[in-house]
């Protein structure tokens, strides 16, 4: 389950700029979004790591399982899926520059699946870490698969580039 192929979107499609207003919104559903480049993104983390010490990273995958839960609830609302909701985290993944995620094993109704992410964008700056960094995506992932699943999850960074793997791997396990 969840192995179809991603679907392709034209270059140059995804989003509206009106640079006289300073708005970007995503064509495919008229949200607004907002650029952030991979050193902002560096320093905010860095910034919540300094601060809040190993409650940086916990910070960072609240934010992104809440994301991925909101995700999960729009598309059940829209009665989509979980293989199309599967899809469209792909799809947006790829649109927002958070690099390509593929289910590269296992099955999430099964019990057990791991997410491949190539290019990852929230580990682009950290390197030599002794820790995997990608903390957003492991708990969108993990919010997704909890609420289109409608079990309980834990997720895990199991590779990172920034710890010098090839790819990003995140592990999926049901506990619930």
């Amino acid at each position: 389950m969840f192995r179809r192929k991603p679907q392709e979107e034209p270059v140059g499609e995804t989003y509206n700029v009106d640079l006289e207003h300073g708005i970007v919104t995503r064509k495919a559903d008229g949200q607004r979004v907002v650029a952030l480049e991979s050193h902002g993104w560096t320093t905010i983390e860095k910034e919540l790591e300094s601060t809040f010490m190993t409650g940086g990273s916990v910070i960072l995958q609240r934010v992104g399982y809440s994301y991925g839960r909101a995700m999960g609830r729009a598309a059940k609302a829209k009665q989509v899926t979980p293989e199309e909701t599967f899809d469209t985290m792909q799809m947006m993944a790829r649109q927002s520059g958070w690099g390509t995620l593929i289910l590269s094993s296992g099955d999430l109704f099964g019990g057990e699946a791991r997410v491949t992410v190539r290019d990852c964008f929230f580990c682009l700056h950290a390197r030599e870490s002794p820790e995997p960094v990608c903390h957003v995506l492991v708990g969108l992932i993990n919010g997704i698969a909890d609420e289109i699943i409608g079990v309980t999850h834990r997720a895990s960074e199991e590779k990172c580039i920034a710890k010098g793997d090839a790819v990003c791997e995140v592990l999926i396990e049901r506990v619930g």
